[in-house]
């Protein structure tokens, strides 16, 4: 299921004590964070669970960090792909973030929400 950020603070799952909680979310690659060629390999991508409306920049909904651990990219994720996953949610520096998610590329953009 997918859960609409609330209140002021931007994500529930930051603020609700899902720490550690099993998440299951559908949504589109906002962005792809690139690392420096000496740090640690590791392959990090924002997702959102709506995308942008039309004429409009920013996407709504709620906001994952996902990170793979060992990976400096991972074949077939890129921005504007939507993706389905699974993992583990931690909080890192606020930010909700899933590491090493299992994960499921998507066609395109889902007209309905499925759950």
């Amino acid at each position: 299921m997918i859960t609409p950020p609330t209140g002021s603070e931007g994500n529930p799952a930051a603020r609700s004590g899902a720490h550690g909680a099993t998440v299951h979310r559908e949504g589109m690659v906002a962005a792809v964070r690139l690392q420096d060629q000496g740090a640690p390999a590791r392959f990090a991508v924002d997702l959102v669970t709506q995308a942008p409306s039309p004429g409009k920049i920013s996407a709504g909904g709620e906001r994952i960090r996902l990170v793979w651990i060992g990976q400096r990219r991972v074949p077939g994720i890129t921005a504007g792909r939507w993706l389905r996953i699974e993992g583990f949610l931690s909080v890192h520096q606020d930010v909700p973030t899933v590491y090493n998610p299992r994960y499921e590329l998507l066609a395109g953009a889902p007209h309905e929400h499925r759950s």
